[in-house]
């Protein structure tokens, strides 16, 4: 049986395509990472006049924690737990700041008075699937979509003898399919970081906690407080 080349190398061309796309997504979407700007002016800020609660308003502890990661997702204790375990080189705080930001709507953080990273800090539940399954579904759910979606838009080029209209809705329905697969990929990457998320920071609080001399908090303040 003789190979259409013609028809094969486009088709291999969109498996080739999806396949890169999904392996490099994690490098993709990590692009978005918004800019910081005046790092080190918001962390002198916040240690000389913030990091200590004392008789602060929280809403003022909070924005000021918002200011200092450049995140409106943050509030003060959380921040203050990231600034710990950065201090004792457990964590990238930058790093912990883009992960939280990102998968965000798939974490549920219960803010309080003190922060319990066992229980105020968890994956949103999703019909009692954990994570891994969760982000198969995506990934399953990408491939499918860009494939059909990559068949159609194939067929919409190559057609000869068929009605515009037909060629219209076929454009259409391939076009809604790549939207469903990029939006798989999206979702698949943010639950991803959510979980890297909530992972990563427990596993550096036990690390913190079993540590016999952590590093101190300096403040730079006149009276060189430590904490």
């Amino acid at each position: 049986m003789e190979i259409d080349w013609k028809l094969a190398a486009p088709i291999a061309g969109i498996i080739i395509a999806i396949i890169t796309l999904f392996l490099k997504r994690h490098e993709i979407t990590s692009l978005k990472h918004k800019k910081i700007s005046d790092r080190l002016a918001s962390s002198i800020q916040y240690f000389e006049k913030y990091y200590e609660r004392g008789q602060t308003n929280q809403l003022v502890l909070d924005r000021a924690a918002q200011d200092l990661a450049k995140s409106p997702n943050v509030d003060h204790n959380l921040a203050n737990k990231l600034i710990e375990l950065h201090q004792n080189y457990l964590i990238n705080f930058d790093r912990m700041i883009f992960l939280f930001d990102d998968g965000i709507q798939y974490i549920s953080y219960k803010k309080g008075q003190a922060l319990n990273l066992s229980k105020d800090l968890l994956i949103k539940p999703f019909l009692y699937l954990s994570p891994t399954p969760r982000r198969y579904v995506f990934m399953a759910g990408y491939f499918i979509f860009a494939f059909f979606g990559g068949m159609l838009f194939l067929v919409v080029i190559n057609s000869t003898g068929i009605q515009a209209v037909i060629n219209v809705a076929f454009l259409v329905i391939s076009l809604a399919f790549i939207a469903l697969a990029l939006l798989c990929l999206v979702l698949e990457d943010r639950l991803k970081n959510a979980s890297d998320f909530i992972k990563e920071l427990k596993e550096a609080d036990e690390k913190y906690k079993a540590m016999e001399r952590p590093r101190t908090i300096i403040l730079l303040s006149g009276n060189n407080k430590k904490f």
